[in-house]
């Protein structure tokens, strides 16, 4: 992952961190793991935290801050698209 300075303030998105990134700070950045903390870029792979309500795909709606997020690659002829799609704890 590379190194950037973070342009906003964000929350850590390793399993256990959660933690708050500030703006200035050195941090790891991918797409698909989010921002994080240097010391936690080797931590294991943790959903995105949920920070808006939505909908799971079984159906139920998801509170903020409850469940999780999954990144999907889906690729259409030579576009490429990715989406955050909401998971409820039980389908987690």
């Amino acid at each position: 992952m590379p190194t950037i300075v973070a342009k906003k303030a964000g929350t850590c998105t390793a399993a256990r961190c959660g933690g708050r990134i500030l703006q200035g700070e050195f941090v790891e950045y991918s797409a698909a793991t989010g921002t994080r903390h240097l010391v936690c870029a080797s931590a294991e792979q943790g959903s995105r935290l949920n920070l808006r309500a939505g909908r799971c795909r079984c159906g139920a709606q998801v509170a903020p801050r409850e469940g999780s997020l999954v990144l999907k690659e889906t690729t259409l002829g030579t576009s490429f698209q990715k989406k955050w799609l909401v998971l409820c704890l039980r389908c987690a």
